[in-house]
């Protein structure tokens, strides 16, 4: 039934996602102003081609943003083979976690010591990820009470 919890879990997971695809996720700040903001899909500055900043460079990101939003919008069809649901979902934690890794540990510091500035991951794209994330946990958690429910209905039977 596609009117359970867990899709509209899903469906904010998706949505938080693609709406994560153009807002800021890292700026770097230099004496108080904002440098160079970092987003999925591209650099918003025009000094990233004097530093030698190339948008390819935020591929691995955006492949797997796009993965994770296919991958939802897939577990939501998912709704009579609750197994590989659960499967898709907990795969689409891991990917989003991977994301969140590579943000916060390779993009921070890369581009961090490319700029000479500090960053900062104060930005609405993080958050975006974070929602996302949760809500996930949350679409795990539910999908894992059908099973249950359903397990318990059958020892009845």
């Amino acid at each position: 039934m596609i009117q359970r919890i867990q899709t509209v879990y899903l469906a904010l997971a998706a949505i938080a996602l693609a709406i994560a695809f153009f807002v800021p996720v890292i700026s770097f700040i230099n004496e108080g102003q904002i440098w160079l903001e970092v987003y999925i899909n591209r650099f918003a500055d025009n000094s990233s081609p004097a530093l030698g900043l190339n948008s390819m460079i935020l591929l691995p990101v955006q492949i797997l943003d796009i993965l994770v939003v296919i991958m939802a919008g897939a577990a939501i069809f998912l709704f009579k083979n609750r197994r590989l649901q659960m499967r898709l979902v907990r795969l689409s934690i891991v990917m989003l976690l991977v994301i969140i890794a590579l943000i916060f540990f390779y993009y921070g510091n890369v581009l961090g010591k490319a700029t000479l500035t500090t960053p900062d991951f104060n930005q609405t794209g993080v958050y975006l990820f974070l929602v996302a994330l949760v809500m996930f946990i949350l679409a795990n958690r539910s999908i894992q009470k059908d099973e249950q429910l359903v397990k318990a209905a059958d020892r009845l039977r």
